[in-house]
């Protein structure tokens, strides 16, 4: 019996021995390290003794061996992620903004390791510092308005605003642009892609080709119309990439309406014909004398008031009476002021025509170089006399190109717009502010959706005018009509909405609309659109 119960001890004590040792989860007590399995002498486990298992580790950033120690590197993009490990698999912890400064150690992968817990990729960082003290760099801004602040952070105060494709120059600190008299700009909003599309060093010079050529805002006929030239003119700056021409920073011009050749050199160029003319300067301060037909050109000589001259017409209406020396045909009469009458004009005998465009342009001088004074819708009757260049002079300040005229009366006129009643007078100082704001975006790009003040739709322009004087508007057409009272005598400043087109402008008085009305025409100062179904609604508190 005793050597039963002696075999059986020794029989358990083997099984124990031999057994796996199994790992068990963790509790709240730690539990005690597993022993390593002992084998009796002389026994040999009939199974293999497994090794514990051990608890999965925390995720934790990989340790990569590091291979360049103490380096510096500044942020070489806008914005810069800083990641909790060595990859883009490793969540983000943080940002740096476009020239911010750090230091670390480049790990294996090339990664920027800045602390135990902060990593950069090496896409986002550079070796070479963007711009230093003494070397500016040149940037552009990326989004619609900026501000500038006093110092550079988000804490310093705005001392001031830039627009969408704005060029500023400056030093880097701390991620910010130092452009100058206590004035930062984030780089965050700043792009150092020229939005014109990048242009050659070399500066050009090129004359226009055709009657008028425009002048836009970009390089490409998408942007908005800014000016006019007209033919002859010469125009200097750098080709873009897309072949305009780049004459300032908000002023470009197509190749299409360009050329390289000086309408006033020897071989004649723009000139209107080879048939000499003589002409008498009728301007009382007398006529400048240039080096080219068009005001760009520079003054060589003068001639007084009443002086003979003799010479050839250019396509754009200057007479050449020498080698580079012309003079405007504006300040030229064919009659000799001497003997009574003349004025700039080719003949004496009054004409009639009539307005055959939707709305045409009275300029004070008879080109597109002189200011518009007026407008005329069409089938209105005009009177007048033809000057030397062709334009209907229809006083001594106001005169018609011949391409917005005809020579035949329209079979019926258009249906006037629905007459208001008459503009109540005298207005008040709100709507006279709301007037000269609604103007000076005159001239702006339409774009559906677009956004205040790069670009607006016809709401987005009332919305955004009137925002200026602190009433605010719904954005969209469907809602400004729900808060506006309905009224029948309008007053400068009112709303004007359209039925038929769904569309909606600030009414200016007798007659006329400032609005955003379509992308060829952009926003405009013109009379309003023929609709049956049109009201008039005014704003709260104007």
């Amino acid at each position: 019996m005793s050597r039963t119960r002696s075999l059986s001890r020794t029989l358990i004590a083997v099984t124990a021995a031999t057994a796996p040792v199994l790992a068990l989860a963790p509790s709240a007590h730690a539990a005690p390290q597993p022993q390593v399995p002992r084998t009796p002498l002389g026994l040999l486990p009939t199974t293999p003794a497994l090794p514990a298992t051990p608890a999965a580790p925390a995720p934790a950033a990989r340790v990569l061996p590091t291979v360049e120690q103490g380096v510096t590197r500044w942020v070489s993009v806008d914005v810069a992620n800083v990641r909790s490990g060595p990859s883009t698999s490793y969540r983000v912890v943080g940002t740096k903004t476009l020239g911010a400064r750090v230091q670390g150690t480049v790990v294996s992968n090339g990664w920027l390791k800045i602390s135990s817990t902060q990593y950069m990729a090496p896409s986002v960082v550079s070796s070479s510092r963007p711009g230093s003290s003494t070397q500016a760099d040149t940037m552009w801004l990326d989004v619609a308005v900026g501000n500038v602040r006093s110092g550079p952070g988000l804490g310093y105060r705005v001392v001031g605003t830039m627009t969408h494709r704005q060029k500023v120059s400056g030093t880097w600190v701390n991620g910010w642009l130092k452009i100058g008299g206590g004035k930062y700009v984030s780089g965050t909003i700043l792009t150092s892609t020229n939005p014109g599309g990048g242009s050659t060093a070399e500066t050009v010079d090129r004359w226009v080709s055709v009657p008028t050529a425009n002048v836009r805002r970009g390089p490409s006929t998408s942007y908005a119309v800014v000016g006019t030239k007209s033919q002859g003119t010469k125009v200097s700056g750098t080709i873009t990439s897309n072949g305009w021409l780049k004459i300032s920073d908000t002023q470009y011009m197509a190749p299409s309406v360009l050329t390289g050749t000086d309408p006033g050199g020897e071989a004649g160029g723009g000139d209107g014909g080879t048939e000499q003319v003589t002409q008498y300067v009728s301007a009382r301060a007398g006529a400048n004398v240039r080096s080219g037909p068009g005001t760009s050109y520079g003054i060589v000589d003068g001639r007084a008031f009443g002086s003979k001259v003799t010479g050839t017409w250019t396509s754009n209406g200057w007479l050449k009476i020498g080698t580079k020396r012309y003079i405007a045909g504006s300040t030229l009469t064919s009659t000799d002021p001497a003997g009574g009458g003349g004025g700039d004009d080719g003949g004496t005998t009054t004409v009639e025509r009539w307005v055959s465009v939707p709305v045409a342009n009275v300029r004070s001088g008879p080109s597109t170089a002189y200011q518009v004074v007026g407008t005329k819708a069409q089938g209105t009757s005009v009177t007048g006399t033809i000057t030397s260049n062709g334009w209907l002079r229809i006083s001594s300040t106001q005169y018609m190109a011949p391409s917005v005229l005809s020579t035949t009366a329209p079979v019926s006129a258009p249906a006037p717009a629905p007459p208001p009643p008459g503009d109540p007078a005298p207005t008040t100082p709100l709507r006279e502010a709301i007037m000269t704001t609604a103007a000076s975006y005159v001239g702006y790009p339409y774009e559906l959706y677009g956004t205040p003040p790069d670009a607006f739709d016809c709401s987005a322009y009332t919305w955004w005018v009137f925002k200026q004087h602190g009433i605010n508007l719904p954005r969209t057409v469907r809602d400004q009509r729900t808060v506006v009272t309905p009224v029948t005598e309008p007053q400068p400043g009112d709303l004007v909405f359209y039925t038929k087109w769904y569309h909606v402008a600030i009414y200016a008085g007798n007659g006329m609309v400032y609005d955003a009305r379509n992308p060829s025409t952009g926003v405009m100062y013109a009379p309003m659109l023929q609709d049956p179904g049109m009201w008039y609604g005014r704003v709260p508190g104007v």
